[in-house]
C-alpha cells in the first residue's frame, strides 16, 4: 500500500515537472528577447550589422559580466526543457548543446575556447533538431520540415559568414537562434499536450 502511494506521488512529481519544463520551453523566445534587449541597452555602440553578440562579452567590455551572465543564465533555465525532452526521446545532443553555450558564457571572445565552443554550441543544435525531426516524421511526415530547415538553417549561416555579407556575426547568430528558439517552443508543445495527455 505505501509503495504504490510512493509510487502515485513519484509520478506527479514527474507530471509537474514535465508540465513546468513545457511553460520553460515555450517562454524560452520571451527571456532570450528580454534579455538581450537588456544586454543592448546596457551596450549601445552595439550594432547588429558590424558586430558579433559575443562582442559584448569581450574582456575589453566593462559591461561585459551582463550579457555573459545572461548567457549561462539562459543555458541554465534551458536545459530544463532539454533534458525533459531527452527523457521523451525529443532530444539527443541539445543537453550537450547547452553545455557548450553555457561555457561560451565562461570564456570570452578573446580566449581560444570560445569560438569553438560557440561553433559546437550551433552544430549539435541544429543536428539534434534534424536527427529528432525526422524521428518525429514517422508519426506525421510534417515534421521532417524541421529537419530540413536545420539544414537550411546551417547553410544560410554558413554563408552569410563564409561571404561575408556583414561585417558581424550577429544576423547569421541570430538567425540560427530564432531557429533553435522556435524548436523549443514546439517541444515544449509536444511535452504539454502529447507527453501530458
Amino acid at each position: 500500500m505505501e509503495r504504490s502511494r510512493g509510487r502515485g506521488s513519484a509520478e506527479v512529481v514527474a507530471v509537474e515537472l514535465e508540465r513546468f519544463a513545457s511553460y520553460v520551453a515555450i517562454s524560452l523566445p520571451i527571456i532570450f528577447i528580454v534579455g538581450l534587449t537588456v544586454v543592448i541597452h546596457a551596450n549601445p555602440w552595439f550594432s547588429f550589422t558590424d558586430n558579433a553578440l559575443s562582442d559584448m562579452g569581450s574582456l575589453h567590455n566593462p559591461n561585459r559580466w551582463l550579457f555573459n551572465g545572461f548567457l549561462m543564465l539562459f543555458a541554465v533555465v534551458a536545459m530544463a526543457p532539454s533534458v525533459v525532452a531527452f527523457k521523451h526521446g525529443l532530444s539527443y545532443l541539445m543537453p550537450l548543446a547547452l553545455l557548450f553555450l553555457f561555457l561560451v558564457g565562461v570564456f570570452p571572445e578573446e580566449l581560444p575556447y570560445h569560438a569553438p565552443l560557440a561553433v559546437l554550441f550551433y552544430v549539435l543544435a541544429l543536428a539534434d533538431i534534424a536527427i529528432v525531426g525526422l524521428k518525429l516524421a514517422r508519426k506525421n511526415p510534417i515534421n521532417q520540415v524541421w529537419s530540413v530547415l536545420a539544414v537550411v538553417v546551417f547553410i544560410t549561416m554558413l554563408y552569410l559568414i563564409r561571404a561575408r555579407v556583414f561585417k558581424g556575426l550577429a544576423i547569421p547568430e541570430l538567425i540560427g537562434a530564432s531557429f533553435i528558439l522556435a524548436w523549443f517552443v514546439y517541444i515544449g508543445i509536444l511535452l504539454r499536450f502529447e507527453t501530458l495527455s
